[in-house]
């Protein structure tokens, strides 16, 4: 993976806190960071991966509303009241998620495939060592329906991994591109040259290329920018409020409390409206 990392120019490399590490890597323009920090210095650390030996880099954090005011307290050990917010274009989201939504489900059915077949093989591992003979006890329509779900739940991956191969090897394209109503003044050189890269690819799929196979083409409407350069040119600089933050942060969990209390309380009322109910009829 290393190597490989190494050899692209555009590469991607997913990595713990604890295998970033160990990592020296020359020449890294981008860190994303996937989990917000617990603290400053493991986001000095992460983020230090760029800007080495007087380069620049960029550092991007991914901030979920319930990270907002981890998120401030981190702007205040470095002083800063401000920051800017990465320009996102909002009109490829559609396409993405759907990408998001089988990776998700591709995801569920293997973890739960790998916890089911950890689990035999720890208690079939701990049978063996103290000599004990493992038996199935269920009966012949248990295991028939059991094989059935098997059989199903393994159909049903290989189609959401068909459909996912397919859609990774395509371009993005954004939810306002047409390939029908393709308006001449609208279609500029970059537009023009990647619908000929695409109409390449597709003949090359056609003609018996590998299938799921990712092209050179990415994202039709864009090219190919530098995260500094993009952030430098469209980002968005925001006021972080750390007192507004923290109190949005503090009312959310008082909240939360509020409505388990409540729930909590209903459920006694209801047990305890049943029991009267039962001592009557007694």
């Amino acid at each position: 993976a290393m190597d490989r990392f190494r050899e692209k120019e555009n590469g991607i490399l997913v990595a713990t806190d604890v295998a970033a590490r160990g990592l020296d890597i020359p020449g890294i323009k981008t860190v994303v960071h996937y989990q917000l920090p617990h603290s400053a210095e493991v986001y000095v650390h992460r983020s230090g991966r760029t800007a080495r030996a007087s380069a620049e880099g960029c550092s991007i954090a991914l901030i979920s509303p319930k990270d907002t005011s981890k998120f401030a307290s981190l702007c205040k050990s470095f002083s800063k009241d401000t920051f800017q917010r990465f320009p996102l274009e909002n009109s490829y989201m559609p396409e993405i998620l759907k990408r998001l939504s089988l990776a998700r489900q591709i995801d569920k059915i293997t973890r739960k495939d790998s916890q089911e077949k950890a689990e035999q093989s720890w208690f079939d591992r701990n049978a063996s060592s103290v000599d004990l003979v493992t038996e199935n006890y269920d009966s012949e329509e248990e295991q028939v329906n059991k094989h059935r779900q098997k059989k199903a739940s393994s159909k049903k991956l290989k189609n959401l991994q068909t459909e996912l191969s397919m859609l990774i090897s395509r371009p993005l394209q954004s939810k306002t591109f047409s390939h029908r109503y393709l308006a001449g003044a609208g279609v500029t050189p970059l537009v023009q040259e990647q619908l000929q890269e695409l109409a390449r690819q597709k003949l090359s799929d056609r003609k018996g290329a590998v299938f799921g196979k990712k092209g050179k083409l990415v994202v039709i409407g864009q090219d190919c920018v530098d995260a500094l350069h993009a952030l430098r040119s469209a980002g968005e600089e925001v006021r972080m409020d750390i007192k507004d933050s923290t109190g949005r942060q503090r009312n959310a969990v008082s909240s939360k409390r509020k409505r388990k209390e409540e729930k909590t309380r209903l459920r006694d009322q209801r047990k305890k409206k049943k029991r009267d109910v039962n001592q009557d009829d007694e």
